[in-house]
């Protein structure tokens, strides 16, 4: 018989994040289905707890998050924990100014969306904007997020550029 530390850890966690990550979709699906509507601020209520929870585990981990490089470092990694291994993508920091942007290739949101037949737009592009924007909020609250390009629409990379609150 197979026992869980007979499968490699990086498959566990690749099989766990991938189940979680289509579990707010199905719920969503299945609210729609009985209730007719989608579940609008109840879901984006709920990812933008999630968002907070990074808050915390910065501060656990020990992660700097003084200016916007470590705030998008510090959001970059714990979002990749949080969400999973299929989250891929790149920081860049602005040079002589406060300024970094996050730049997503891959994301488990929108590939669970689109394996569920799900419009990206509509199923999950209004809570990533509350998980990401809550997250950076509680990473450091004086900095905000502005998404310059969101594969959710259509684009072919998520972009972020966070940078102090004006």
């Amino acid at each position: 018989m197979v026992e869980i530390n007979d499968i490699p850890a990086e498959v566990r966690w690749s099989l766990a994040t991938r189940a979680a990550s289509a579990l707010p979709l199905a719920y969503a699906k299945v609210y729609r289905e009985r209730h007719g509507s989608e579940l609008g601020e109840i879901s984006q209520g709920i990812w933008t707890e999630g968002g907070k929870a990074q808050g915390a585990l910065a501060r656990a981990f020990g992660m700097p998050l003084k200016g916007a490089g470590d705030v998008a470092r510090a959001f970059s990694t714990l979002s990749t924990v949080m969400l999973g291994p299929e989250l891929k993508g790149d920081v860049e920091v602005a040079q002589g100014r406060d300024c970094a942007r996050v730049v997503t290739t891959s994301c488990p949101y929108l590939s669970r969306a689109r394996e569920m037949g799900e419009d990206p737009a509509v199923s999950i592009c209004p809570d990533c904007r509350s998980y990401c924007t809550a997250a950076v909020g509680s990473l450091n609250p004086a900095y905000g997020i502005t998404f310059e390009d969101r594969m959710c629409l259509g684009g072919e990379t998520c972009q972020m550029r966070i940078e102090p609150e004006r």
